[in-house]
């Protein structure tokens, strides 16, 4: 128990310590975003389980739809806590930058293995994901290159029962191993404070606020790796609705 306690401690640690360190170099921008989705979940055994999900995300401060996207996923428990799944999104981006600009179709395919468990009143939930992301219509010969990444999601849930409002801190960390990237480090992660609740026979409702730092090394002059960091800070609304085949 207490390896474990020192491993949470030591994840929460270097999340704030990466959020922290990007603070010191240059900030490219510091933008506001408004993020929304729809879910249905459906639980088709008590092992298996589907979800789909139309999202819309806007940007320069919530004045510029940003994309729109379609998500498909489903979840298999191996064994009690764990879990290994698959997903795929269909994206609608908003390229408003350069000469050429308009709507853009982009593809993402995701593998995941989750695992879950309690530790007195908190739950928490460990997520390894891959993710593979294209431009469709494209070939790599004109410039699209699979964008792969490895990310690392730690949440930390509390119940508190008088209200039934869950609160969740999330921290994610991800690694950029696209072909050509050069990345040897993190280059991005996100730090999120979400609470939700659910009413019977309505649904569960969201709120959260997420800050998300991106790392882009450059070169100074006196040759030695200067970063410049990409900010977001992000509020949320996702409504999800259950379909319980079970119980």
């Amino acid at each position: 128990m207490n390896q474990f306690k020192e491993k949470i401690k030591s994840f929460i640690l270097t999340t704030l310590c990466l959020v922290s360190f990007t603070q010191l170099n240059a900030q490219e921008s510091n933008d506001l975003e408004g993020w929304s989705s729809v879910q249905l979940d459906v639980k088709a055994t008590e092992k298996l389980s589907f979800s789909a999900a139309e999202h819309l995300r806007y940007k320069n401060d919530i004045s510029t739809l940003n994309t729109y996207f379609t998500q498909l996923e489903t979840n298999y428990e191996i064994f009690k806590g764990f879990q290994l799944g698959a997903g795929v999104r269909f994206i609608k981006k908003n390229d408003d930058i350069g000469n050429k600009q308009g709507i853009e179709s982009h593809f993402r395919y995701q593998i995941d293995a989750r695992y879950k468990h309690r530790v007195k009143q908190f739950n928490l939930s460990y997520r390894f994901r891959y993710q593979n992301k294209n431009e469709l219509g494209l070939s790599e010969e004109e410039g699209d290159i699979a964008k792969e990444q490895l990310r690392f999601m730690m949440d930390i849930g509390y119940k508190l029962k008088p209200i039934g409002i869950v609160f969740k801190l999330k921290g994610e960390l991800f690694d950029n191993i696209s072909k050509g990237s050069g990345s040897k480090v993190i280059n991005r992660n996100r730090f999120t404070i979400m609470a939700s609740k659910r009413f019977n026979k309505v649904g569960k409702f969201s709120i959260f606020y997420r800050v998300q730092e991106t790392i882009k090394p450059q070169e100074n002059p006196l040759t030695i790796i200067d970063f410049t960091t990409v900010s977001k800070r992000i509020i949320g609304l996702k409504y999800s609705y259950l379909l319980d085949f079970i119980n």
